[in-house]
């Protein structure tokens, strides 16, 4: 009997994110990440899928895959712009009771 193929390389992803979080990893941090991208991706297809509906498409397509790409990042981009607004808020608030 053949045994399970593997997912991913822990491995590689373990030192992929260390490289880049510059910080120390707990034991199972590579499943959780892998666990994590596998949501994204479903969410990114299940909204692709409804936008190629809505466009009259057959399938799903590259266009309409960018489409969600950039719909989420712009909506990073104005979570991020809230956040320092947000923060700036509260800096100077924490400034003025002084």
């Amino acid at each position: 009997m053949a045994g399970a193929q593997k997912l991913y390389p822990r491995g590689t992803v373990k030192r992929i994110i260390k490289a880049h979080s510059k910080r120390p990893l707990s034991k199972n941090v590579d499943v959780l990440v892998f666990l994590d991208y596998e949501l994204f991706v479903q969410d990114l297809l299940r909204e692709a899928s409804i936008n190629s509906k809505q466009a009259g498409e057959r399938g799903i397509s590259a266009r309409s895959v960018r489409k969600v790409t950039n719909a989420l990042s712009d909506d990073l981009v104005r979570c991020r712009i809230a956040y320092a607004n947000s923060k700036d808020e509260v800096v100077g608030t924490a400034s003025q009771i002084d």
